[in-house]
């Protein structure tokens, strides 16, 4: 299993755990950088968390991106990928993941 655990932090805040112990933080609430439209995300707000070190650089200037939701799809789908490797490796694979 790749996923061990999903969480709803609070309203609009989701977190996947990876069995490499990276987390997938998604928020979709008003606070979050997120678009809607009649109530349906159009973008989400992403970042990713590692375990110890905290949020890692997912963009060239910040921790959090918004993904519209075929790129948030490939985000999820590639952190699936790499659920198997070391969360040092993985991070490796994510660094400014966002801005290619």
């Amino acid at each position: 299993m790749k996923v061990i655990k999903e969480e709803q932090v609070r309203d609009g805040l989701y977190q996947v755990t990876y069995k490499n112990g990276l987390v997938l933080s998604i928020g979709s609430s008003e606070g979050h950088y997120s678009q809607k439209r009649f109530g349906v995300p159009l973008t989400v707000e992403v970042a990713v968390i590692h375990p110890q070190e905290g949020l890692i650089q997912i963009s060239e200037y910040d921790t959090v991106a918004q993904l519209d939701i075929a790129r948030f799809e490939h985000l999820t789908e590639k952190m699936e990928r790499l659920a198997d490797t070391g969360a040092e490796e993985a991070v490796k694979e994510l660094l400014h993941w966002a801005d290619f």
